[in-house]
């Protein structure tokens, strides 16, 4: 989950309390804006239809989660096809559709690590959006929950310096994709922040006080970004040397500095078991900084780490074991004892 979208403009609802230990309290007052995301199954016979008549040649389609895919061949060139299945949905798809315009709009000398698939074509079915984009047909860096085989390992470097580019990209402000950003009413990146790792914690059978109350203090003073929002090695694939990077759903103009360092800290980490690649991984990042940047890394870095920590914690909340296991990278972030 990210905090990018979805988010009404608003003051964070909460109530404080102190315990007999005078503990920070934050208890979310409001229904959930941060829920699991739902789907609906597409009849897929009707949408192998809908593709012939749209000139798209189908190898497979498939739908295993929020999304139905079409794989094939569109106007000649490998392509992918690709469906919200709900109208929530489809706010996402269309940012992701148009993220990958944006990106195309930039200097490509601005972005050498880095390129995301090119756009097709795009249009409604029935009221749900779809796009169909170039289809990156090697295999991606690593599955979920996959080891990292020591070719990716070796590329954690240039991961490194292509989330650098993305913070630093200068994304034209005639696009969609900035347009449609500059007019939605938004609140501050740390209220973001804030607000979701409040509602996930207060479903989480742990204190979590200490880590809301560093977000609560840091949330006026964060600078923001572009973001990808869902940063993470499973995105990511091999295209001629640059790293062609997929699924840009959650992408912001205005995403919390370093937030992409934190979610791919996290995911090497929790989802891939590589802590020492996680590490390297910080490491790289912080020496492409300028001085005052490395001055102020962990300070800015820290805040979006336990939002994605908690928001780990949350999925795992009904999984005692999984929640223990999650401590001790809690207690590192809350002790200082990443970097």
């Amino acid at each position: 989950m990210t905090p990018f979208q979805g988010v009404e403009e608003g003051s964070i609802p909460f109530t404080r309390s102190k315990s007999d230990r005078n503990v920070h309290k934050l208890t979310i007052m409001t229904k959930n804006e941060f829920p699991r995301p739902r789907r609906r199954t597409i009849d897929q016979e009707a949408i192998s239809h809908f593709l012939t008549s749209l000139g798209f040649q189908t190898e497979r389609i498939t739908q295993e989660w929020r999304h139905l895919t079409a794989f094939g061949t569109f106007e000649g060139k490998e392509a992918v096809f690709k469906l919200a299945t709900t109208l929530a949905t489809a706010r996402y798809t269309h940012n992701e559709f148009n993220w990958n315009t944006a990106i195309h709009l930039t200097p490509e000398d601005k972005r050498p690590n880095f390129t995301v698939p090119e756009n097709f074509s795009s249009g409604h079915y029935g009221k749900l959006f779809y796009f169909i984009a170039q289809r990156f047909m090697e295999e991606p860096f690593a599955q979920a929950k996959a080891p990292l085989s020591n070719d990716i390992k070796r590329r954690i470097k240039q991961i490194a310096a292509m989330t650098r580019e993305i913070e630093l990209l200068s994304i034209p402000s005639d696009s969609e994709f900035a347009k449609t950003h500059a007019l939605r009413e938004q609140i501050s990146i740390g209220q973001k922040l804030l607000k979701s790792a409040t509602e996930w914690a207060s479903q989480v059978p742990r204190n979590l006080d200490t880590f809301l109350k560093v977000i609560e203090d840091s949330k006026d003073t964060l600078r923001t970004c572009p973001a990808h929002g869902d940063f993470v090695i499973r995105q990511m694939y091999d295209i001629d040397g640059k790293i062609g990077l997929i699924d840009g759903e959650h992408a912001g103009l205005e995403g919390a500095y370093h937030y992409d360092v934190a979610q791919f800290y996290i995911r090497l980490r929790n989802d891939h078991n590589a802590p020492g690649e996680a590490k390297q991984y910080l490491h790289d990042f912080y020496d492409l900084l300028s001085p005052e940047d490395k001055d102020s890394f962990w300070q800015e870095l820290k805040p979006s780490l336990i939002q994605r920590y908690i928001g780990d914690l949350w999925g795992a909340a009904k999984d005692a074991q999984k929640l223990d296991e999650l401590k001790q990278l809690g207690q590192e972030i809350i002790n200082d004892k990443i970097l």
